[in-house]
């Protein structure tokens, strides 16, 4: 069924009868009354006009009883126990009110009656059934005539009922024929018509609760029920083969009344697979509607009791996984054994690690190292491994799942490709492609987001992971957090207490690396740094043999933006000459080299490749101010000189990381906002270079 309702500019009236007209009645189907042709002729004449509307789950209900009646009459018929139903409790206690349009119905009615049959009397008699309903919302439409029908059903069956033992009712039961109808019980059409689940009269009751599900759910907004805008399309065309349903199927019944022409099987039998369809499509949009309303109520919730309400850590865990509370058991991975929720985290502080498979080594690393210092200290805490795993997995997904599961000593989900609470890990918590690490109170609190930067920078340092903790943290030199870790020169910390001038540096570039040493060689050969001038020089970026290592430079960015993004999220990211200076080191990550000047720890400047190689180049123009400053300030004095002068633009490439990540950032090298996108753009007010 086509889910495209809109009206075709060039439709002809005459196709619906002169084109296919046939003097063979049964060779004219509903195929030649394609959803584009009939939504034509609906959307020539009718919008969705809600001017009038009735209470349709009391309509629905009221339908409902008189065919279940009805039917429960034709039973007693079949027993031959006629005029002697019992009524149930709950059928006597119906009590639903509706006041139905009583002259409007009595309209359809005869429209309903007395109608020659085939498929052109009945489209004919739509769309008159459409001209009186026009102050009607659709699926309104399809209610009021359907409630028309059973009207004149059920009085049927009723007379009948109480025709064994009231006159009048039986007098009645004879001008209205009942008794010819009783004939035709046991026929397959009959049964086809009514008396069946899947007849053409419980199709068309089904389609109308289908069409008020889909309204109800139009009270929420398009954009958290992305489904909705299609399954509102199929609102009109529906309503349309509902009412056309329903007048094909009177137009049967009154041929068994009056024993006249029935209706051509195969059309009845067009209409049956033509309202199955229908049937099925409402179904599927129906689905995937419940489905994202669950979602809805789902992040709702959890906005509730994560934000706002203080609730127990077993509750919103199994809700976040499942949806419910109740979810499947933890795997401990120091026992391997199934644990359930609330036995193994109840009362306790949670740090949630929630992860594609593709978690590297030095994450899990870090993280162990953090588990085995909470465990040595009897700290209350658990940590929980969430794996995101896409629903489109690979077959090797499961091994990948089991591998690193056998690699954790803490509690882990089950195997799992669907985690109700996304949205809200994506929305709210703003799960990306990297790790996302939370910590949870007992009550659901959220602690710290996202502690994943903390565990990177500082390790075991940054438990119990709060924001104090970090902010003391923070107040260390960041030379300490960030460059220190990354060098195997065994003097350094001695270099450090002495508080000597170091050069950290680093590059993409070999060329520029021993360019850069080369000319550093040549300065410790000048007798003004030689007579209190020294400093040292520090490479970053080889392992312990000496040799270059691309992991740990990898390693090494990824923590220098751990400390920026902790330092913006709890600070400001353009608060101090800190994050200015660890920014502006960032922007130099594809840069051919690098440097950091710093005494001791303490950070003197950071510097671009190319100005710190003419600064080396051009010291006979700076060395005389070593006579009158100490290394460190001239080094800086004249690096500010050659700056000034230079025009480059700065570039940062923000990574995919989870959590907190500032969308506004001030420029390491001018006073200026950074352009945002995809990444951060300076160029200091000149041309784009």
């Amino acid at each position: 069924m086509a889910t495209t309702l809109k009206a075709p500019t060039g439709a002809a009236p005459s196709l619906l009868h002169s084109k296919h007209a046939s003097t063979h009645k049964e060779e004219v189907g509903t195929k030649h009354f394609s959803d584009e042709l009939v939504t034509g002729h609906i959307y020539a004449k009718h919008r969705d006009d809600d001017s009038t509307k009735i209470d349709l789950p009391s309509y629905i209900s009221v339908i409902e009883n008189i065919i279940t009646t009805a039917d429960q009459i034709i039973d007693t018929v079949h027993r031959g126990t006629d005029g002697r139903l019992v009524h149930s409790d709950a059928s006597l206690a119906f009590n639903v009110v509706i006041e139905p349009p009583l002259c409007t119905l009595h309209r359809i009615s005869s429209e309903l009656s007395c109608k020659a049959p085939g498929i052109e009397k009945a489209h004919e008699t739509t769309l008159e059934i459409f001209e009186i309903l026009a102050n009607y919302p659709w699926e309104a439409k399809a209610a009021l005539t359907l409630i028309a029908f059973a009207a004149d059903y059920g009085d049927l069956w009723h007379l009948h009922h109480y025709s064994h033992a009231d006159p009048l009712a039986k007098s009645l039961a004879i001008i209205k024929r009942v008794a010819t109808l009783k004939k035709h019980l046991d026929s397959l059409r009959y049964r086809q018509v009514l008396l069946n689940p899947k007849s053409l009269i419980q199709s068309c009751l089904q389609a109308i609760k289908y069409m008020d599900e889909i309204r109800e759910f139009s009270k929420y907004d398009v954009k958290e029920l992305s489904e909705l805008p299609a399954a509102l399309r199929l609102i009109p065309l529906v309503t349309y083969w509902v009412i056309h349903t329903i007048v094909a199927s009177r137009i049967e019944l009154s041929s068994y009344l009056s024993e006249t022409e029935n209706q051509p099987q195969r059309y009845l039998n067009d209409l049956s697979e033509k309202m199955a369809r229908v049937l099925d499509v409402l179904e599927k949009h129906l689905e995937t509607l419940r489905e994202q309303h669950e979602e809805v109520d789902l992040y709702r919730w959890l906005v509730d009791h994560i934000e706002h309400y203080r609730t127990d850590i077993t509750l919103v865990i199994p809700k976040l996984l499942s949806g419910r509370t109740e979810t499947k058991p933890l795997i401990d991975g120091s026992t391997l054994r199934e644990v359930g929720i609330h036995e193994s985290l109840s009362g306790k502080n949670v740090i949630l690690v929630i992860s594609g498979l593709d978690i590297s080594e030095d994450d899990i690393k870090a993280i162990h190292n953090v588990y085995d210092e909470l465990k040595s200290r009897g700290t209350n805490y658990e940590i929980v491994w969430i794996p995101i795993i896409l629903e489109s997995n690979h077959e090797d997904d499961h091994k990948k799942y089991e591998y690193l599961r056998s690699t954790m000593k803490w509690y882990s989900i089950q195997f799992t490709t669907k985690i109700s609470g996304m949205r809200y890990l994506e929305e709210k918590w703003q799960l990306r492609e990297d790790p996302l690490v939370v910590v949870l109170s007992p009550q659901s609190e959220v602690v710290f987001m996202n502690a994943i930067h903390l565990i990177r920078v500082w390790g075991t340092e940054a438990i119990d992971f709060k924001e104090d903790r970090a902010k003391f943290l923070l107040r260390k030199n960041w030379p300490d957090s960030t460059l220190v870790k990354f060098t195997h020169q065994p003097r350094l910390q001695s270099w450090i207490k002495q508080e000597k001038s170091i050069l950290f540096y680093g590059g993409k570039e070999p060329m520029w690396i021993q360019q850069f040493e080369e000319r550093v060689e040549i300065l410790k050969s000048d007798p003004l740094i030689r007579d209190g001038g020294s400093f040292e020089i520090v490479r970053i970026g080889k392992n312990a043999k000496g040799e270059d290592d691309p992991a740990l430079m990898a390693r090494f960015w990824k923590i220098q933006w751990g400390y920026f993004i902790v330092k913006s999220q709890l600070i400001g990211s353009s608060a101090s000459e800190t994050t200015e200076d660890i920014l502006r080191l960032i922007s130099y990550q594809n840069e051919d080299g690098w440097v950091v000047l710093s005494v001791g720890s303490a950070p003197v400047l950071v510097g671009r490749g190319i100005l710190i190689l003419k600064l080396l180049e051009e010291f006979p123009k700076w060395k005389q101010s070593l006579r009158l400053k100490a290394f460190p300030d001239a080094f800086r004095d004249y690096f500010n000189e050659l700056a000034l002068k230079s025009h480059q633009c700065d570039r940062v490439i923000l990574p995919g990381f989870s959590g907190y990540i500032p969308m506004i950032v001030n420029c390491p090298e001018c006073p200026r906002f950074m352009e945002t996108g995809i990444s951060f753009k300076c160029c200091h007010g000149g041309a784009h270079m």
